[in-house]
């Protein structure tokens, strides 16, 4: 339960690109892996959310499953995450994703996220198109 609850702090602080909270949510050794792009720690991870040039509607993650191995967590699901463009149009990104949170002395924090992503979705128009 309490990488659950770690795990939603973490989209809150996404959504509201909080590096603070970020900050204490992400181990020192952190790193961010995708097949796409090169690794980027912590602080580079931080930037690049909180530097996103749309507007966070919302983030949510489903399938969210928590495999637990004495100092080390596992948990694995999909992350969506609804955006508004420059444009005023919305979008879903989609992204499968394994983060790993390790124990320290005062509590969890991830060490490591991997994210593949599923896809990006336009739904709708969010301002009157003429």
């Amino acid at each position: 339960q309490a990488i659950l609850e770690l795990e939603q702090e973490t989209f809150d602080a996404i959504r509201n690109k909080d590096s603070e909270r970020l900050g204490r949510i992400l181990d020192e050794a952190f790193i961010y892996r995708s097949p796409t792009g090169p690794d980027a720690r912590k602080d580079e991870f931080i930037k690049a959310v909180t530097s996103l040039p749309v507007k966070l509607l919302s983030v949510w993650g489903e399938n969210l499953q928590v495999n637990i191995y004495g100092e080390t967590a596992v948990l694995t699901g999909v992350q969506h995450a609804r955006v508004e463009t420059e444009g005023g149009k919305e979008a879903v990104s989609s992204v499968a994703f394994t983060d790993i949170f390790v124990k320290r002395p005062n509590g969890w924090a991830m060490t490591l996220a991997f994210g593949v992503e599923l896809n990006t979705a336009t739904t709708q128009s969010t301002t009157d198109e003429k």
